[in-house]
């Protein structure tokens, strides 16, 4: 059995969820056994994976192995069935709904988003009106979870429960000097006879690991996924096990020589000689990154393997004369550090030369960013409404088909996976070439352009041209179709023969 170890599987999730998804896909076409792991406790989890058309069988969560609820099957729960007291007054309301009694404000009922009042959770306050007891209930139809919190608002205590309402796990928390929660103690109940105690998460989740291992005859493969939160744990499973690191990043910390400069935390331990005689090997998506790490890393080289990350589905051409013209479209997170200042200060370069182009940012930012990037546009006097922040879709696959370029001005990532993507829909893409993925993914004046990051007016000169020339446009998208062959299914269950063997 493969195993991906993953912290969450969100509603808006990253390229490295992504790329798991596409993993699981490809396992599952091959007839390969393989599971996504997650760590964190969620009680949306069984919804949300049906939004990336995901099944239970998939995936297991530390807390469903412990819950032995991994293919629970319940009923949704409403307020009728909640155990209130007849003497209470309940609200009436299509997102929550209060308890009282008399004038007393007892509790508040919330319904879970995209359901018809179904319980998510049920908050319950003293006689001065503080949050005392929180109710967590899993989308599958029961409690999950009580919080108890203290007097100032902190959670002090978590009791977690199976669907019969028994006690499975009860987790402990002190006051951080910033007034936030730190979780002190994990203690599993009667487990395997016996109440077992975790320091940390990260310790009970490398129990888990172990567990899980063990469960299926132990030998199994378990790839670290996001590192901050998968690296050390996999790499201190005791159980015998094929420990790999997936890097979905650059090795090297921001700004730092990739031969030469120091780690990135997340790899600073893992790649000492004592954390590589921990694992089987390191997996990188570029030939490039391989390249550097091997440089790095001479007398591991051999356990260095490059597998890609982007899958690229086949799909039906689709011609200019099909497509919304000029239509320039940017897929993937929407931050400082992925250069979207750039990119809008070189679409108005586009757009004052071809003035029917419109820009479509499809991806989720934070607040603060999103507000500036917005406020980026009316800086710019782009007042025709031609750019667009379309927010996170879990899939893309129609406004791939519509848009007629790809504009990526980032300057580093582990590999783009929305660039392989848009090259899979005929969508010529220009790039500034970063480490690690533009230069194996695009051939410079084929299926796109390669331009020196920080040339915007690059960037744009060359998005013009091609803008212009339809008999141009139309060779790159027939190249891109083409080109990204190499990434087809078949090619990248090739790369992954190297694991498998």
């Amino acid at each position: 059995m493969f195993y991906f170890v993953n912290e969450y599987i969100l509603s808006q999730n990253s390229s490295l969820e992504h790329a798991e998804f596409k993993r699981i896909k490809l396992f599952d076409q091959f007839q390969t056994p393989a599971k996504i792991v997650t760590r964190n406790h969620d009680n949306q989890l069984h919804r949300t994976i049906k939004k990336f058309n995901l099944n239970d069988e998939q995936i297991i969560n530390m807390f469903d192995f412990f819950g032995n609820t991994i293919d629970y099957v319940g009923h949704e729960l409403k307020t009728k069935d909640l155990k209130i007291p007849v003497d209470y007054q309940v609200s009436t309301g299509n997102n929550s709904r209060t308890i009282k009694d008399g004038g007393r404000l007892v509790g508040e009922i919330h319904f879970a988003s995209g359901t018809v009042g179904q319980i998510a959770r049920v908050d319950y306050f003293d006689v001065a009106g503080n949050l005392a007891n929180r109710e967590q209930y899993d989308i599958r139809g029961f409690k999950s979870v009580d919080e108890f919190f203290d007097g100032e608002g902190h959670m002090s205590y978590q009791v977690y429960y199976r669907p019969d309402g028994t006690r499975y796990m009860e987790r402990h928390y002190i006051k951080s000097t910033a007034n936030t929660p730190i979780n002190s103690l994990n203690q599993l109940l009667n487990y395997r006879g016996r109440d077992r105690f975790f320091n940390s998460i990260d310790d009970l989740f490398t129990y888990f690991l172990d567990e899980l291992n063990q469960a299926n005859d132990e030998n199994n493969v378990f790839i670290a996924d996001r590192p901050a939160v998968a690296n050390m744990p996999v790499m201190s499973m005791e159980s015998g096990a094929k420990k790999y690191l997936w890097l979905p990043m650059n090795h090297a910390r921001d700004g730092q020589d990739e031969v030469l400069g120091a780690y990135d935390g997340s790899y600073a331990v893992p790649f000492t000689p004592k954390g590589l005689k921990k694992l089987a090997g390191i997996i990188v998506m570029t030939n490039q990154q391989r390249e550097h790490l091997q440089q790095r890393l001479p007398k591991f080289k051999k356990h260095i393997y490059t597998i890609s990350g982007a899958i690229a589905e086949h799909y039906q051409p689709v011609k200019l004369s099909a497509r919304k013209p000029g239509n320039l479209i940017y897929v993937g997170r929407l931050g400082k550090d992925k250069e979207i200042d750039q990119l809008l200060q070189a679409y108005k370069l586009i757009h004052e030369a071809v003035p029917t182009t419109n820009l479509d940012l499809y991806g989720y930012g934070s607040k603060s960013d999103l507000a500036n990037f917005k406020q980026q546009v009316i800086d710019l006097k782009i007042n025709d409404d031609s750019v667009n922040f379309r927010g996170y879709q879990p899939g893309v696959d129609e406004p791939y088909d519509t848009a007629q370029l790809m504009l990526d001005l980032g300057k580093q990532d582990g590999q783009p996976l929305a660039m392989v993507e848009g090259l899979s829909h005929g969508v010529p893409v220009i790039s500034c070439n970063y480490h690690y993925g533009p230069a194996e993914i695009i051939t410079d004046g084929n299926n796109g352009r390669l331009i020196e990051t920080n040339n915007i007016s690059e960037v744009a000169n060359a998005a013009i041209k091609i803008l212009q020339d339809d008999q141009l446009w139309q060779s790159m998208s027939d190249q891109a179709y083409q080109l990204s062959e190499s990434y087809s299914p078949e090619n990248v269950w090739k790369q992954w023969q190297v694991i498998l063997k």
